[in-house]
């Protein structure tokens, strides 16, 4: 009677120590994983204004999808930073943004909170650069709308990023 006791103790014991395993996993995977709340939605909606910004006019009638391809006017003497500027900002405001969303990873929010930063420092280093050339068109309404689509995007990802208990 002994034995058949001690047999059930010990496949009590192995039982338990696999549930142990199993939910510790689990709470590692919960671990890793954020639930953006509200955020996603305006989060989405500052995505969708990037693309908007994108098919509105950046420099003269140069639209920022023109300024990301260099298929610009070469007279509008549009720079490297512009485009550089364009290719962070659908990078990390749109393409990250969407698989974090998708993933729901923490780790990506970080990337999305740097990222997205960096991206409006360059965009007020282009509208500064376009501002300071004399006799060349200014900073249209594109990238007006698209430094402050992608600023509204940052504030969104980093209270997020901090928000890990």
């Amino acid at each position: 009677m002994t034995e058949k006791a001690d047999e059930l103790s010990t496949e009590t014991a192995t039982e338990e120590r696999a549930t142990r395993v199993a939910l510790s996993s689990a709470e590692r995977q919960l671990l890793r994983r954020f639930d953006p709340g509200r955020r996603a939605l305006y989060l989405a909606a500052g995505a969708l204004l990037l693309i908007l910004g994108f098919a509105l006019p950046w420099v003269g009638d140069a639209t920022g999808m023109e300024v990301l391809l260099g298929s610009a006017e070469p007279a509008l003497e549009i720079g490297l930073l512009s485009r550089v500027f364009a290719a962070t900002v659908l990078l990390f405001g749109v393409l990250v943004t969407a698989l974090t969303l998708v993933v729901r990873r923490w780790f990506l929010t970080w990337i999305c909170a740097f990222g997205c930063g960096h991206s409006v420092f360059e965009g007020m280093l282009a509208i500064w650069s376009r501002q300071t050339v004399p006799d060349l068109p200014g900073p249209g309404a594109g990238l007006i709308v698209t430094v402050l689509a992608i600023l509204f995007i940052t504030m969104q990802w980093f209270p997020l990023a901090w928000s890990r208990d």
